[in-house]
């Protein structure tokens, strides 16, 4: 007998760290121009957040590396959305600032390219947070077939259950309706007869037994027992 274990839930951290990676990398270059022209600081409030939240990604990819299971419980999954609800607020609030600050490093005649950047960005961020969530392993055909009949057997033993409520009901009925249409009389020669229908009355069997109990004491008068 062969015992089965389940494997362990994985996540597709692959895809989380690809993400991240892009992110971070996506960072550098487009904003190389003000880097370069010394333009860029990184005091400003916009991207001192953006800053921390790059250690954030950063961090994230080490921990998909050394965890294949990623966010493994309840509460790291909470933390997960939770830090990417505040950088997509962040992002949110100061969307002119990264827009502009994308479209110097990109070469295009549209503003709106800018914001479709940074719209790039949170998609990305949010496709490594879920990726990041561990999945449970497909069962194979044994687990499958037993818990299709562990359901079977339950649905049978409720349908039994509503049959043998329904018909308790449907006897409960038929005594009211006979009590109320038949006088006592009636009622206990239709339950006499139903007793003599199901089988012998109990009147009959405890003459029987005194019978076969004279029989016997007549046997042992005669020398038949000791």
């Amino acid at each position: 007998m062969t015992v089965q274990v389940s494997q362990p839930s994985k996540a597709k951290v692959g895809v989380s760290i690809v993400c991240f990676l892009l992110i971070l990398a996506g960072q550098g270059y487009l904003l190389r121009s003000l880097i370069l022209d010394g333009q860029f600081s990184l005091l400003s409030a916009p991207f001192l957040a953006e800053g921390f939240f790059c250690i954030v990604l950063l961090a994230g990819c080490i921990v998909c590396l050394r965890k294949p299971s990623g966010w493994t419980n309840l509460a790291g999954c909470i933390c997960a959305f939770l830090l990417f609800g505040l950088y997509a607020a962040c992002n949110i609030l100061y969307y002119p600032v990264f827009s502009a600050a994308y479209l110097t490093g990109v070469h295009t005649e549209y503003n709106s390219v800018g914001g479709a950047l940074v719209a790039l960005k949170l998609v990305l961020a949010l496709i490594g947070v879920t990726a990041g969530i561990p999945a449970s392993p497909p069962i194979d055909k044994f687990e499958y077939s037993r818990r299709l009949r562990e359901k079977a057997e339950l649905q049978q033993a409720q349908w039994a259950k509503a049959s043998v409520r329904g018909a308790k009901k449907d006897l409960d009925d038929t005594i009211a309706k006979l009590r109320q249409n038949l006088s006592e009389e009636e009622l206990s020669e239709l339950l006499n007869k139903l007793q003599e229908a199901s089988g012998t009355p109990p009147s009959a069997r405890e003459e029987d037994d005194a019978s076969h109990e004279g029989i016997a004491e007549q046997w042992r008068g005669w020398g038949g027992g000791m």
